[in-house]
């Protein structure tokens, strides 16, 4: 089963540029665990929120605006797609995200299109 895992963390600014080889390590180390666990599907990092554009269509007009849809402290920071074997697969997968210690990893189903 394909599972999204959404890396929800306060922006506190602290990357000016790329991550640093200690901010990288809990990564790194994270990546050499799942390994063994469940094959990634994809995962990225993502730019600040600051960079977002929302954009809706509002009687039949393009709306954009900048920033994320919501403001709040928290932000999504990154992604994971992992076919895991079973949700709690999937949950002890999150468990190790090294943000789930100061923020929140939302664990979801991918829907089965086919």
């Amino acid at each position: 089963m394909k599972y999204m895992f959404l890396l929800y963390n306060e922006e506190d600014g602290e990357l000016d540029g790329p991550p640093s080889a200690d901010q990288m390590a809990p990564w790194m180390e994270f990546g050499e665990y799942t390994a063994g666990v469940a094959a990634q599907e994809s995962g990225a990092a993502l730019q600040p929120s600051a960079t977002a554009t929302t954009v809706s269509i509002r009687d039949g007009k393009t709306v954009t605006t900048d920033g994320p849809f919501v403001d709040t402290k928290e932000m999504v920071g990154g992604y994971y797609a992992f076919d895991c074997e079973n949700i709690d697969v999937a949950i002890d997968l999150a468990a190790h995200v090294p943000w789930a210690t100061t923020g929140h990893i939302e664990v979801r189903p991918v829907m089965d299109m086919g």
